[in-house]
């Protein structure tokens, strides 16, 4: 089997992450690093074994050597990186979210689908043990609740930064936003929103914010965001799921299922490096590249969770409920 040549741009703590699953993989080697920071993709060279390392881009898109990247950077850089990426002919992994503005992630779906790369989304949790086993064992859900209750971000960070960052709803609730929709297995439709502050100015100084999300399939999901403390009982996330006759609950960083009504009625993940689903995304990144097939997680994907995170930031402007157009995705 020919190696599949990785690069990762953005070499800090996700990316490092990535790394390490790369290191795990047969057939995946590291082409190269890189990252503003020199020292930072010196770094992460030497430390997993990559040929070079560089603070330069363009070096990598147009590496022959090269064939997929792993981009990691602020989130305001990932369109246009993404973009060069996919206009060089190199298959994409990308962080979440997949850009701040709609716009952008149009932008590069349409590029990706130009090139003929596959462009992946690392929407992690859906490949998490435990949520893979609430999906196959509770039905079309009724109603559920998803909750992302985390301890206050320092102060001068930059994913606070309305531009390089998005704040809480753009740049972190947004795995809680697709895993509603995946669990859901539906469109959102419908969304109202309200914070604290009652009247944000920006979608990147709310401390909380609750909605209500009406799916196409008739179901309702209610989600609580929030960084005002963390709940030392399930952790940051909870997923609460009810289908009419059976319930799971996901807590515990997703690691643990409480199930009523299947048996047996508690999951534990039971390998610790594929419990948060990291691995499982990057494994099946390279196996679509290899068997030339649209990864789990997509394009389409990526627009929609930054479309319904918009939608919500929308709704708290204005204080009424939000359409979230089904056209809007494609």
């Amino acid at each position: 089997m020919t190696a599949l040549r990785l690069a990762l741009v953005g070499c800090g703590f996700i990316g490092r992450r990535h790394l390490e699953n790369v290191r795990a993989l047969e057939g995946v080697e590291l082409a190269a690093t890189v990252d503003v920071r020199e020292e930072a993709a010196a770094a992460c060279a030497r430390e997993f074994g990559a040929r070079y390392h560089t603070t330069d881009t363009a070096r990598v898109f147009g590496d022959p050597r090269v064939d997929a990247v792993i981009i990691c950077t602020y989130h305001d850089t990932h369109a246009g990186l993404a973009c060069e990426a996919a206009a060089a002919g190199k298959h994409i992994l990308l962080e979440k979210p997949m850009a701040l503005q709609v716009g952008e992630c149009r932008r590069i779906a349409r590029a990706a689908a130009a090139a003929g790369i596959v462009l992946a989304l690392d929407f992690k949790f859906r490949f998490a043990p435990a949520v893979q086993k609430v999906r196959e064992h509770v039905g079309r859900p009724v109603v559920m609740h998803s909750q992302l209750a985390m301890e206050p971000m320092l102060e001068g960070i930059w994913v606070r930064d309305p531009v390089r960052g998005g704040g809480l709803i753009l740049a972190t609730a947004c795995h809680a936003l697709d895993m509603a929709c995946w669990l859901n297995a539906s469109e959102p439709v419908r969304v109202y929103a309200e914070s604290v502050p009652a009247t944000p100015a920006d979608g990147c100084n709310v401390t909380a914010v609750t909605a209500t999300v009406r799916f196409a399939s008739g179901s309702i999901a209610s989600l609580l965001m929030a960084e005002a403390g963390e709940n030392g009982y399930v952790g940051k996330w909870l997923h609460e799921v009810f289908d009419g006759r059976r319930t799971a609950v996901l807590y515990d960083h997703f690691r643990q299922v409480r199930f009523s009504g299947v048996e047996p009625d508690h999951y534990v993940a039971p390998d610790p490096t594929r419990a948060d689903g990291t691995l499982g995304v990057l494994e099946d990144f390279v196996s679509s590249i290899r068997e030339k097939r649209p990864p789990a997680i997509g394009a389409r994907d990526g627009v929609r969770a930054t479309l319904l995170a918009t939608r919500i930031l929308e709704s708290l402007q204005t204080g009424r409920p939000e359409e979230v157009s089904l056209d809007d995705l494609d």
